[in-house]
């Protein structure tokens, strides 16, 4: 069945794309602050073309497009990769351009066709055009064989054009479409194009014929069974019996087009989902280090406290064996005779003789630990630190009921929007 791609698959991506890259509370801004790293899926397709020289590339995106942003004819070759899209900034636009293959001399021949077309699917559609290939000396001023075998992982289909002159006999078009079928299986789709100018259909069956054998001479081709749809521009069209089956370019495109509208929906809900899960753990990792935090704390003035009474009584201790030795007056305190002050002065005593007899160095060793301790204990405190301090524990919490609230309900309509599109 043939899918419609209305333009309302258009407003989806869009918006899925506003959502990722919303300035303040986009999906990328939201995982930079969380140390994640996501990618907004693309909003369009990006179709490979590939085949011989003239195999008819460049006049295939000009017909599907309905605009001639690509030179045609036999003696104007493409030279680098034309990338028909609606920006002019390619290496921003595709967001799989990686410095790898920047770096490898193709940047110098990548080139950008821009078109305003409507027509079709394109608004949603990106072609990349390659180069044709040859045998023999023809030298190209980057490696295309890795050029297109890198494109190749990227893309979401890859066009292999033959036409009944090239035919399947130049031997680096089968090496890279072997390479590339033993990749990426199910992104291959054979046409024979230009069928119009293969004779009859005797001729036009036994250039087919022989397309298939030289393809099928190759082991990671051969294990798969494919189509080879023929097909020719009607707008170029000769007389001719030959039926034309280029409606199934547009058709495969559409299958690619809705797939990656659901593929793009599915990354928003995952993205979500694992975004809410990071900040939820933020959260509950700020509050058991608080709760941790507070119980050290109340241990630790417990101890300081005590520290602080032991402090006080060896200050008191050291004072009485100061008072004592130096033949001075005591304190009334320690002379009173009434029951409360015996018992005080009873005390100290006992402690005195166990503590201090009959040396005055354990009371210095006693002041030292505890200051110790003290020292210790503020070092510790004041090196605590909160898993997020104030702002950015309110700026998560603000970050997750946006994600529960906004992007949950947006996600929520998409997919009902996008389900009741692809019913009707």
């Amino acid at each position: 069945m043939e899918r419609m791609i209305t333009p309302h698959y258009e407003q989806i991506v869009n918006e899925i794309e506003n959502i990722y890259h919303h300035p303040d509370t986009g999906l990328v801004t939201i995982a930079r602050w969380l140390g994640l790293s996501i990618m907004a899926p693309n909003k369009k397709i990006s179709i490979l073309l590939i085949g011989n020289h003239s195999a008819g590339k460049s006049s295939l995106v000009n017909w599907y497009i309905e605009d001639n942003v690509q030179r045609t004819g036999v003696a104007i070759e493409t030279q680098g990769k034309s990338i028909g899209i609606k920006v002019s900034v390619v290496i921003i636009t595709f967001t799989f351009t990686g410095v790898s293959i920047i770096t490898s001399g193709l940047l110098n021949y990548l080139t950008t066709e821009i078109s305003s077309s409507k027509q079709k699917k394109f608004p949603l559609v990106s072609f990349i055009d390659t180069p044709g290939l040859v045998d023999g000396a023809m030298a190209y001023p980057f490696d295309v064989e890795q050029a297109i075998l890198w494109l190749g992982d990227h893309v979401d289909l890859i066009f292999v054009l033959f036409d009944p002159i090239g035919q399947a006999l130049c031997k680096r078009t089968l090496t890279l479409v072997e390479q590339l079928n033993k990749s990426n299986p199910e992104k291959m789709h054979y046409y024979l194009a230009k069928a119009d100018e293969a004779g009859s259909d005797r001729d036009r069956h036994r250039v087919l014929m022989q397309i298939v054998q030289n393809l099928c001479r190759q082991p990671e081709i051969s294990k798969t069974n494919f189509d080879m749809p023929t097909i020719y521009l009607p707008n170029l069209a000769k007389e001719t019996r030959c039926t034309n089956q280029i409606h199934e370019v547009c058709t495969t495109i559409d299958h690619a087009v809705f797939s990656g509208v659901q593929k793009s929906l599915n990354t928003l809900h995952n993205d979500c989902q694992r975004l809410e899960q990071c900040i939820n753990e933020r959260l509950v990792l700020h509050e058991k280090t608080k709760v941790k935090h507070r119980s050290w704390n109340i241990k630790l003035s417990i101890v300081q406290f005590i520290s602080l009474l032991l402090v006080i009584l060896s200050f008191i201790l050291f004072l009485r064996r100061y008072l004592e030795t130096s033949h001075l007056k005591i304190p009334i305190l320690f002379l009173d005779e009434s029951s409360t002050s015996w018992q005080i002065n009873y005390t100290l005593n006992s402690i005195d003789d166990f503590l201090f007899y009959p040396a005055y160095p354990l009371l210095l060793i006693i002041i030292f630990i505890n200051g110790l301790i003290f020292f210790i204990g503020r070092f510790i405190k004041n090196h605590q630190k909160d898993v997020l301090n104030a702002r950015e524990k309110k700026m998560f919490i603000a970050f997750k009921h946006h994600l529960e609230t906004n992007v949950g309900v947006k996600q929520k309509n998409l997919y009902e929007s996008f389900l009741a599109e692809a019913i009707d």
